[in-house]
């Protein structure tokens, strides 16, 4: 694997950084609290912030606070990363969450038992503090997978 050299002055890990449209999801971020979208016209929950609505491409967008939990739907984890700013951090767990709002999160699974996560496992976010000012969200396991039902459901 081909790896992506980078000067010293590079090897940190990226921050985000807030546009005109982001700027609410980063600002709350800093309070400790994940910040989504929703369509007002369809009443779609949106994330990551945009411009309009995925589903219905209305501009009429509110924001709202989530709950910050979720399940994990697909992950991986890296074990070997192809930019060196990365290489204090392996193995890190990458996944996609599901949020109980519906919208899904590229992020990460950090905390004890990380590298344990399973798909289903339940998980809440947690606030990661970057470079002193940048905030980043990341997700924790809570449960180890969550419940589809009992013996004999219809589930």
């Amino acid at each position: 694997m081909s790896r992506l050299s980078l000067d010293a002055s590079r090897r940190i890990r990226p921050t985000p950084f807030a546009t005109d449209i982001s700027r609410p999801y980063w600002n709350a971020a800093r309070q400790g609290v994940l910040r989504l979208q929703r369509c007002r016209d369809c009443g779609t929950a949106i994330h990551y912030p945009r411009r309009w609505c995925p589903k219905c491409w209305s501009t009429e967008l509110d924001h709202f606070d989530a709950r910050g939990t979720g399940v994990v739907i697909s992950y991986t984890i890296v074990h070997q990363s192809p930019f060196e700013a990365f290489d204090p951090h392996t193995p890190y767990v990458l996944a996609i969450v599901q949020l109980d709002e519906g919208p899904t999160m590229l992020t990460n699974i950090i905390g004890p038992g990380a590298k344990k996560v399973a798909i289903d496992d339940l998980v809440r976010v947690r606030f990661e503090h970057r470079n002193g000012w940048t905030v980043v969200p990341q997700f924790e396991r809570v449960q180890k997978k969550r419940q589809h039902g009992t013996p004999g459901s219809s589930e």
